[in-house]
C-alpha cells in the first residue's frame, strides 16, 4: 500500500472534447491490469499528442502506482510532464511515489508546484504535509493537513448542494465520499460510496471508480 494518500485519476483534458470511446477512454475509466493494457495501446496508437497523450502516462503511472511500483509509475509521470507540465494531478501523483522511495525533498518539490497550478486538490497537501512530517518538520506538516481539512469541508458544503439539487448526482456522492474519507469520517465516506455505486454501478465509471479504490 502506498505511504502517501490515494492518488488521483486524471478524467479532464483540454477544451471539452473528450478522449474517443475505446482504449484511450478505458485507461481513463477503468483500473488496475485492464486499464494499464488499455493506456499502453492507447500511447502505442500514435492517435494521441500533446496533453490527451500526457493524460495517458498520467493515468498509466497512477496504475502502476496502485500495483506498488513507484519506478514504473515515476517514468510515466515524467514523460507525461514532459508532454504536458501544466496538469497538477501529475505532479501530485509523483510526489505521493517520491514520499515512497523516501525522496522527500523532490516530493515536497513536486506538491508544491501541483499547489501553484491548483491549490484546491486537498490530497496534495496531504501528501505533502507527509513528506514534511517524514522530515521531522511537524510544524508544515500539520498547517498543511489542516489545509487540507479545510478544502475538504469546502468541498462537503459544495457536493451538499450538488446532491440536494439532484438527488440522483452518483459524481457528487462519490466525491462527497472521498472528501469524508480524506477528514477520516469512514463510515460517511462508506455510505456516500456506496450510494454512488448503486446509481450507477457500472464498474468501469469513473464516478464510482474512486470510491472502489479507498
Amino acid at each position: 500500500m502506498r505511504a502517501g494518500a490515494a492518488f488521483i485519476i486524471i478524467t479532464t483534458i483540454s477544451g471539452s472534447k473528450t478522449i474517443a470511446a475505446d482504449d484511450g477512454e478505458t485507461c481513463v475509466n477503468a483500473s488496475g491490469e485492464v486499464a494499464i493494457t488499455a493506456c499502453t495501446r492507447a500511447i502505442s496508437s500514435g492517435r494521441y499528442k500533446g496533453r490527451n497523450l500526457a493524460v495517458l502516462y498520467g493515468n498509466r503511472g497512477a496504475e502502476y502506482d496502485d500495483k506498488g511500483d513507484p519506478d514504473l509509475a515515476i517514468a510515466d509521470y515524467n514523460e507525461a510532464i514532459r508532454l504536458d507540465p501544466k496538469i497538477a494531478e501529475v505532479y501530485s501523483n509523483r510526489c505521493g511515489a517520491l514520499v515512497n522511495k523516501g525522496d522527500n525533498d523532490r516530493a515536497i518539490a513536486d506538491c508544491s508546484e501541483a499547489i501553484r497550478l491548483d491549490p484546491k486538490i486537498a490530497m496534495t497537501f496531504v501528501t505533502r504535509g507527509l513528506a514534511y512530517h517524514s522530515k521531522g518538520d511537524n510544524a508544515r506538516a500539520i498547517a498543511d493537513y489542516n489545509e487540507a481539512i479545510r478544502l475538504d469541508d469546502r468541498a462537503i458544503t459544495d457536493y451538499n448542494e450538488a446532491i440536494r439539487l439532484d438527488p440522483k448526482f452518483a459524481f457528487a456522492y462519490n466525491n462527497r465520499g472521498n472528501a469524508y474519507r480524506g477528514k477520516g469520517d469512514n463510515d460517511r465516506a462508506n455510505a456516500d460510496c456506496s450510494e454512488a455505486i448503486r446509481l450507477d454501478p457500472r464498474p468501469d465509471d469513473t464516478g464510482s471508480r474512486a470510491c472502489r479504490r479507498e
